[in-house]
């Protein structure tokens, strides 16, 4: 995901398809399978591991990212990803744990 935010022309397809979603039912559409296909990518790249990520989930872990690159128009380095990862790991491990004593 890092290399996909720091290219200028990637960035203006996902802020012009965005822009047009809440208008354009062919837009919209295209986000809900962008947003599919980069989930089973993540979740194919986290098979050996077990783990399985749910679309609210996608949302924590990338939420980040993107506010840092269309909000802030700040840089996305892989300290940056790294430090996100660490966060959503936390707290996927803190649901499980009260998962766990329910």
């Amino acid at each position: 995901m890092g290399a996909a935010l720091r290219d200028p022309a990637g960035r203006a397809a996902v802020l012009a398809v965005t822009a047009q979603a809440d208008s354009d039912p062919d837009s919209a559409q295209a986000l809900t399978l962008l947003t599919a296909d980069r989930i089973a990518a993540l979740n194919d790249l986290l098979k050996p591991s077990g783990t399985v990520i749910a679309r609210g989930e996608y949302a924590l872990l990338t939420g980040p990212l993107l506010a840092r690159v269309f909000f802030e128009r700040g840089e996305v380095s892989d300290e940056f990803i790294q430090d996100c990862v660490a966060a959503w790991l936390a707290v996927r491990s803190d649901e499980d744990t009260a998962a766990g004593s329910s």
